[in-house]
């Protein structure tokens, strides 16, 4: 676990001397606040007791007791860097199983890292992912459990953008990586319709997958859906 850490670090580290070269660039910026309407898919477990599960967003809609998304990214001729965090708040049940089983989640993912263009259109990427899990139980005759975990993964990927005009771009975003979970992966494919230089409407398909364990916890679970969101340019 600690080599993949340090192996995650040591990319960001040599990264970081080459935005720090490029800091006399001139940059454009993007703030996006955003929705990610994600359906939930697989395994979690609490205190030994796995829960499957399997929602839709229209679903879930009725169970968010809070939310709240953005993402910020700054871009030069040759380096970029961007922050992303997401936090969701779910409380609701499930009558499908057999015995009422209610679910009360709270989620948190926060993603840093930073970018390198090899051409117009290809981008390659680097940085880590930040996830914490609060999670609390009601199984027939056990009761209430409650519990939770946070872990940090490195990743590594790439962005193509074949498509940017004035009004319009078309992006494909693949990453993969390690660390405290066993796997974690992650494909985006969007595109935008900008209005004028400062305003710019998004949508994009987040499939978000992530595979972790621990001693106390474990979350194996598939998050897709669609983003819509409105950028700010400058």
């Amino acid at each position: 676990m600690y080599t993949k850490r340090a192996v995650a670090f040591t990319t960001l580290g040599i990264l970081l001397a080459g935005l720090s070269a490029n800091s006399h660039a001139e940059w454009d910026y993007q703030f996006t606040p955003y929705l990610w309407a994600a359906n939930l898919d697989g395994t979690t477990a609490v205190a030994g007791q796995e829960v499957d599960f399997k929602a839709d967003f229209g679903d879930l809609i009725s169970f968010v007791d809070a939310g709240l998304a953005a993402r910020f990214e700054a871009k030069s001729d040759s380096w970029g860097y961007f922050v992303d965090g997401f936090f969701i708040k779910l409380s609701g049940g499930n009558d499908r199983q057999v015995g009422a089983i209610d679910i009360s989640i709270d989620q948190k993912i926060v993603e840093a890292g930073l970018s390198y263009s090899l051409s117009e259109q290809f981008d390659i990427i680097a940085g880590g992912r930040y996830q914490k899990i609060d999670e609390d139980l009601t199984l027939p005759v056990i009761g209430d459990l409650n519990g939770g975990d946070s872990w940090v993964d490195g990743f590594i990927g790439a962005v193509w953008q074949p498509v940017k005009t004035d009004k319009w771009s078309l992006r494909l975003r693949g990453d993969i990586g390690t660390g405290d979970s066993d796997s974690v992966w992650q494909v985006v494919v969007g595109g935008g319709y900008h209005f004028n230089k400062t305003w710019s409407a998004l949508v994009n398909y987040r499939y978000l997958s992530t595979d972790f364990e621990s001693d106390i916890f474990k979350w194996d679970v598939n998050q897709s859906g669609l983003g819509l969101g409105l950028g700010i340019n400058w």
